[in-house]
């Protein structure tokens, strides 16, 4: 039987959470519980329903830097409120991993910088990401990914889409929060799509999630799509 490095995270009303949480969506939805026992669980929704703030949840619980970067670095900000905000049940497997946020990553450049043949500061935002993915993951860690298809190309989304499912078949667990259509086609994961009102809709299809029918219905008719949102941000 395969083992995993966290296996659930739950709300926790713990009078140190501070009082904002209360007001993020997919904290609000918590209260029964996100099994996280599968070699990759996607994290999905609209702006602005807590996807970040939930994963960075995970990944101070876990002990990573909440500014991202390779567990076992030098981490601040262990008073992160989040440690409080919600409950993670741990696995037997001893921590190890990486938590990559890709609007930051480049604070934490200098020190992958230091550790591999390489230069993140000569890459586009997008190849930089790909490469720490490529360099830095393997089959033995807990991986936590924040909006990973940032900066990429379709294209290159898709060779993410193949790095990520080899590291996943090898032995690796990945939390990943997206919006990309073509990350939520990763084969066998499970996801998890948040909504603004607080709920969640567990282990969907990727056709079911919002992200892919807005796709599906712009590449239909981005004419007709592209008229009709410019009339509406018009009126």
């Amino acid at each position: 039987m395969r083992k995993y490095y966290v296996h659930e995270y739950r709300r926790a009303f713990h009078p140190q959470a501070p009082a904002w949480v209360n007001d993020v969506p997919a904290f609000r939805a918590l209260r029964h519980g996100l099994d996280l026992r599968r070699p990759i669980t996607l994290i999905t929704g609209e702006n602005g329903v807590g996807k970040s703030t939930l994963l960075e949840g995970i990944a101070v619980s876990c002990g990573f830097n909440a500014r991202g970067g390779a567990y076992g670095e030098a981490v601040t900000g262990r008073g992160n409120p989040l440690r409080h905000a919600a409950t993670l049940l741990r696995g037997p497997l001893p921590m190890n991993g990486h938590f990559l946020r890709a609007e930051a990553h480049y604070e934490v450049s200098s020190e992958f910088n230091l550790t591999h043949d390489t230069d993140l500061y000569a890459l586009s935002h997008g190849e930089s990401v790909l490469r720490i993915v490529q360099d830095s993951f393997h089959g033995a860690g807990l991986f936590l990914l924040d909006e990973p298809e940032s900066g990429l190309s379709f294209i290159r989304q898709m060779t993410l889409l193949a790095e990520l499912h080899q590291i996943a078949a090898a032995g690796a667990q990945l939390i990943i929060a997206t919006h990309s259509p073509v990350l939520l086609a990763l084969p066998g994961a499970r996801i998890h799509e948040f909504t603004a009102d607080g709920g969640i809709l567990e282990n969907i299809s990727v056709r079911e999630t919002t992200s892919y029918r807005a796709l599906r219905d712009f590449l239909a008719d981005p004419h007709g799509i592209a008229d009709y949102m410019v009339d509406v941000t018009g009126d």
